[in-house]
């Protein structure tokens, strides 16, 4: 009697386990060279199961689908590039790119920066048939189209539901928000005055708006600017502060040409019908067209006429992960007309809790090379970590002041279009100067 009893228990365990590894089927993946175990699953859209000659995995805790399979399941398509080893997912207005082995990848332009996790790779299976396939992660990509994911953990199954996910519950493999660019409504008034803060020129809207922040609340100013959490929460000791910085694909910078719309910013005292807003643009126009010559993702706050809050101009640059930013400003002092030259500002790394790099060396590499090609004098550079635009980016920052629109000397050479081209052409020496210098 009880080795029967014993034989029915050894037949339940062994039909018992037989369904779990049913459920979770170990198989091998040839992945950079590489044998890989990983764990099949299935994936249902609207509650129809992914139809597929090649099982999606699980491997490192994210669920893997071959891009074809499941981009025309989606009603998507998919252009692959073969020498790039790339692909290009359009669905409706959108597009996402995505890279063989990089982290970076782009949501309608935007550049967002994948878990290790995450990486789409090319996998090499042995069954059904001998075939690579490439592998993309489906929680990124089905959210990034805008569908809800679920996992039903009992039966190993990801569930895909064609109903736009809402962006609170959005779960994204990387931190880069879903945030929507909140800029204010343009102002039909225009205030003229300004005001000087340590130095520098500081228009009413913009002094405004730095009254404001301090005012607010700090975690709200900070989400403001497109931060996550896990970036403006960080235990000071524990930071690691850099020298150089890392680029993930190629080095994104975003431009920001001061002022605009209804603020002018500071208004030439030598020749009444100058503002900063308009030369700012012009400077930031040329320098974007250098900058288009090169690698570089560039990016600008504003191309036209437009008041941006400081706030989204940081926005900007947080939200598309750039590595470098660069405010374009001019100077101005009623009280020393004989104030001349050029300045760049920083935000020291000491002072703002959310870099991690060391902030001067972007300063210091602008500055030569302006006084370089321009010969104007030098005033420094200073660190300013109370400007939003330095102490609300993350990334290495800073803020260029390319001459006084209150000194004669100064604005005989701004006038001169040349002269412009020669700020600019110093911006982009400075730019690569940094990149050539501290970037890896």
């Amino acid at each position: 009697m009880k080795k029967i009893i014993l034989t029915g228990f050894l037949l339940s365990a062994l039909l018992l386990s037989g369904s779990v590894f049913a459920e979770e089927q170990i198989s091998q993946v040839n992945i950079n060279g590489k044998s890989i175990d990983v764990r099949n699953t299935n994936v249902k859209v609207d509650g129809k199961i992914l139809k597929s000659d090649f099982s999606p995995y699980i491997s490192s805790g994210r669920t893997f689908v071959p891009i074809r399979e499941l981009v025309e399941g989606l009603g998507a398509e998919v252009k692959w590039d073969n020498l790039e080893k790339s692909a290009l997912i359009k669905f409706e207005k959108k597009e996402i790119k995505l890279k063989i082995d990089s982290k970076v990848s782009y949501i309608s332009g935007k550049k967002i920066i994948l878990n290790e996790s995450s990486i789409p790779k090319l996998a090499k299976y042995n069954e059904p048939k001998e075939e690579t396939k490439t592998m993309v992660p489906l929680r990124f990509v089905s959210e990034a189209l805008g569908y809800k994911v679920d996992w039903n953990s009992e039966e190993n199954l990801a569930v895909i539901t064609t109903e736009k996910a809402k962006d609170s519950d959005l779960i994204t493999d990387d931190n880069s928000g879903t945030k929507e660019n909140n800029s204010e409504k343009k102002s039909k008034k225009r205030k003229k005055d300004l005001s000087l803060v340590n130095n520098q020129y500081i228009s009413n809207s913009e002094k405004k708006e730095m009254n404001n922040a301090k005012k607010s609340n700090r975690i709200s100013a900070y989400k403001a600017a497109g931060l996550s959490e896990d970036e403006y929460n960080i235990d000071p000791g524990k930071r690691k502060i850099t020298k150089t910085i890392k680029k993930e694909g190629p080095l994104t910078i975003v431009i920001d040409p001061g002022h605009g719309g209804k603020d002018p910013g500071a208004n030439s005292s030598v020749i009444s019908s100058i503002n900063e807003k308009e030369l700012t643009l012009k400077v930031a126009e040329k320098l974007y067209e250098k900058l288009q010559a090169t690698d570089y993702e560039v990016l600008m706050t504003r191309n036209s006429d437009e008041y941006i809050k400081l706030l989204d101009r940081a926005q900007l640059s947080n939200e598309n992960n750039s590595e470098l930013f660069l405010s374009i400003h001019f100077n101005s002092s009623d009280e020393n007309k004989s104030a001349k030259g050029i300045e760049v500002l920083y935000a020291s790394e000491k002072n703002v809790i959310i870099k991690t790099a060391e902030q001067k060396h972007f300063a210091k590499c602008l500055l030569n090379s302006l006084i370089d090609i321009t010969g104007s004098s030098s005033r420094g550079i200073k660190n300013r970590p109370d400007l939003i635009v330095l102490n609300k980016t993350k990334n290495v920052s800073a803020l260029a002041e390319l001459g006084f629109l209150s000194n004669s000397s100064d604005m005989d050479s701004i006038m001169n279009d040349e002269y412009l081209d020669l700020l600019a052409q110093g911006l982009f020496n400075g730019i690569q100067d940094y990149v050539n210098n501290y970037v890896e």
